[in-house]
């Protein structure tokens, strides 16, 4: 079963009259905590995570207040924490931009219930040729594999732009082309909307996509769908310009594929 990232689905009753002034706030920490519970004709599960990202320099919001540039150019640190009724799940990292050269490193432990437990790290090396276009290497030591991939930005006007990101592994039996689409449409509204297409060796080829729309800088509702014909709709409003929630709901078209997936998040930044 693939699930694709979903946005949040509002579970208040918040009105959605917030401040519609186009005005950049500037963050540098954001961090999360979220629960998911998954139902299917088997079983349920489900999951509790924490996620917190650092940036060594504050970057400024497009309008909403989770929509930041295409390609990020700032260095910072991550962690995460997942708990499931499996396993439990630590992951920690950084990235560095020293110039236009990019280093990194992720260190991930999973701590499996009955089946002993397991570390894995990647090493990331990149170059900003410039602003606007980042290649980058990926050296996963769990399976050896060097994962190849170049994002571009396409900026449109002074808000608007059209960034692409293609990607592959070192046999090129995975490759992926996702594109992301964000627009100011006037009167404090957005929109984003996000397509990817992988093209899998001997197996079928993945499309997916993703729209949100934003009703003003702090509420935004979302829906996706792919080719394997899982959905999902949620929407997220933020409180003030710190706090926000969000909830989602995520489930499958077809009848053979019995599961619903509920989340609900808690986001701060500062």
């Amino acid at each position: 079963m693939k699930l694709l990232p979903i946005a949040a689905l509002l579970l208040t009753g918040t009105s959605l009259l917030a401040s519609t002034g186009v005005h950049a706030e500037d963050y540098q920490s954001f961090s999360s905590v979220s629960y998911s519970d998954l139902d299917t004709k088997y079983n349920d599960s489900d999951a509790f995570s924490l996620n917190s990202r650092y940036y060594f320099d504050k970057k400024s919001t497009l309008g909403p207040l989770d929509e930041f540039e295409y390609i990020n150019k700032t260095s910072n640190v991550f962690g995460s924490f997942t708990d499931t009724d499996f396993s439990k799940n630590f992951t920690l990292g950084g990235e560095a931009f020293i110039d236009k050269l990019l280093v990194g490193a992720t260190y991930h432990y999973n701590d499996f219930d009955h089946s002993g437990s397991d570390d894995t790290y990647s090493l990331t090396l990149g170059y900003l040729i410039s602003d606007d276009f980042l290649i980058k290497v990926v050296k996963d030591d769990n399976n050896d594999e060097y994962l190849f991939s170049a994002s571009y930005n396409h900026q449109i006007n002074d808000s608007d732009y059209i960034g692409f990101t293609y990607s592959t592994d070192d046999d090129t039996d995975v490759q992926t082309l996702a594109t992301k689409y964000f627009t100011d449409l006037g009167q404090g509204r957005y929109l984003t909307a996000e397509v990817s297409f992988s093209d899998i060796d001997d197996a079928d080829n993945d499309l997916a996509g993703r729209v949100e729309y934003f009703f003003n800088s702090h509420t935004s509702m979302a829906a996706s769908y792919n080719d394997d014909d899982d959905y999902s709709v949620g929407a997220k409003h933020y409180f003030n310009k710190n706090y926000a929630l969000g909830a989602s709901y995520q489930s499958n078209t077809d009848s053979d594929i019995d599961y619903d997936l509920y989340t609900i998040d808690f986001t701060a930044q500062f």
